[in-house]
């Protein structure tokens, strides 16, 4: 795996991240204060959410099953949208919007209901790592979709086609090891969701 290459990709995606971030954000806003015009969109993502939550409640071992289930969610999605990405970027737009919904949704309600310490509480020790994960994801998954829009437009320019080829193998060369640091790092945000995390919503 080329590291070197990896990071010299992410360096090159800084607009990628902020405008990651800002959609996230919107979704967050709109969440928060217009969720009433988002009901029916929330509401089932609350239930998919609970369904999932429900298949481990027979389990033996509740904790090491939701740590699996947790990791294994957040993996394989974020994996996924990078690939969906292939499509112009449109999915992990969509994705970003649709989890900055449900978490301003989910931080609102439980302010009205607890208090901010315990929003803060049970979102910030693994969201510090989680969140940031998802954002990389999406941006890779952008910046895949751009550049594949890129490749199509340069095939009417030979000259143009050879050097957008390359960089695109650089970048694809860069998602293996970029897909490693995301499942480490949503490994351990879901260790510390599934332990840490649960415990302070109990406290």
């Amino acid at each position: 795996m080329n590291w070197k290459n990896a990071f010299a990709q992410m360096k090159l995606m800084k607009h990628y991240f902020i405008a990651s971030t800002l959609v996230f954000v919107a979704g967050i806003v709109m969440g928060a204060l217009y969720s009433s015009q988002f009901h029916a969109f929330i509401n089932g993502q609350l239930e998919a959410l609970k369904q999932i939550s429900d298949s481990i409640a027979s389990k033996p071992n509740q904790q090491w099953s939701l740590f699996w289930l947790i990791f294994w969610n957040n993996a394989s999605k974020s994996l996924l949208i990078i690939a969906l990405g292939l499509f112009f970027g449109v999915f992990p737009l969509f994705f970003l919007l649709a989890n900055g919904l449900l978490l301003g949704y989910v931080c609102m309600v439980s302010a009205q209901k607890q208090s901010w310490l315990y929003v803060v509480k049970t979102i910030l020790p693994h969201g510090i790592l989680e969140i940031p994960a998802i954002i990389v994801a999406c941006a890779f998954g952008l910046r895949l979709g751009i550049m594949v829009l890129k490749m199509l437009l340069s095939a009417l320019s030979p000259t143009r086609s050879v050097k957008t080829r390359e960089q695109f193998l650089l970048f694809i060369k860069a998602l293996l090891p970029v897909s490693v640091m995301l499942v480490a790092v949503l490994f351990i945000a879901a260790l510390i969701e599934s332990t840490l995390t649960l415990w302070l919503a109990r406290g």
